[in-house]
């Protein structure tokens, strides 16, 4: 059995990979617990799936530092085979041609092996979360580059801050672009911006690697805005988990 542990900005995200089957439990990143209660929830979680007698493998990717050491405590107390934190220079399948390749989120490290892994390049992943990012892996297996934008939620929260007028709408996606009324507008913006937002920058770069790229979308609003995109792409809601899962494997034995 294989735990990978993804550490969100707002989500904890936990898959067990039990042969080819995955079983996935969320937990809130705040508030703060501490690696006794964390490890509890393991505990639990592995109990209510009749796994409490394995011995698992543990990967965490974590782009919250402080909760990384925190979280691989909590896992030392389960007497893992091995347990492993992503990193860039641990082996990936990929060369990273960036300057500066660890402050590449580990997550999206991920999120481009398992894309990789399931169609080959040139792909980009584009995960829908607290962020809102696409990831570019080239023919030859080279992470050549992304961008970052504000998620959905985060939009959202921004304007009812950053405003005097407008507030908080529901997650909910509109029926038309044209909003008749404030939170249609507000949703209209966050839903149609978003997937118009993803669609240029995809198409921008398709221009610069002179290459059209397979997409895979993945993240907590993955599942909604694939409803809008127009061009062709793959769903894997769990790309991330999938990604850990490869990571580990190719590193348990390092």
């Amino acid at each position: 059995m294989i735990l990978a542990i993804d550490i969100g900005n707002s989500l904890i995200n936990i898959g067990f990979f039990v042969n080819e089957e995955l079983l996935v439990e969320k937990i809130n990143t705040y508030p703060v617990k501490n690696p006794q209660e964390y490890c509890s929830l393991f505990r639990e979680f592995l109990s209510k799936n009749a796994l409490e007698k394995e011995t698992p493998g543990v990967i965490i990717s974590s782009v919250v530092p402080g909760r990384t050491k925190v979280v691989a405590e909590a896992c030392e107390h389960l007497r893992p085979q091995k347990l492993l934190i992503v990193t860039y220079k641990m082996e990936t399948g990929l060369v990273f041609d960036i300057p500066k390749p660890e402050e590449l989120g580990t997550d999206r490290i991920a999120n481009v092996v398992a894309a990789f892994e399931l169609c080959g390049g040139p792909v980009a992943a584009v995960d829908l979360g607290t962020a809102t990012t696409i990831s570019v892996v080239g023919e030859k297996a080279n992470y050549i580059g992304g961008s970052i934008m504000p998620g959905i939620r985060l939009m959202s929260e921004s304007l009812a801050r950053g405003t005097s007028k407008l507030r908080e709408v529901p997650m909910i996606p509109p029926d038309s672009a044209l909003g008749i009324n404030t939170a249609g507008c507000i949703q209209s913006g966050l839903y149609h911006g978003t997937t118009g937002a993803i669609e240029r920058l995809l198409s921008e770069m398709e221009k610069e690697i002179s290459s059209e790229m397979k997409v895979v979308v993945t993240g907590g609003f993955g599942e909604v805005i694939s409803k809008f995109l127009r061009r062709k792409h793959i769903l894997r809601p769990h790309l991330t988990l999938e990604g850990l899962k490869i990571l580990y494997m190719r590193n348990k034995d390092a």
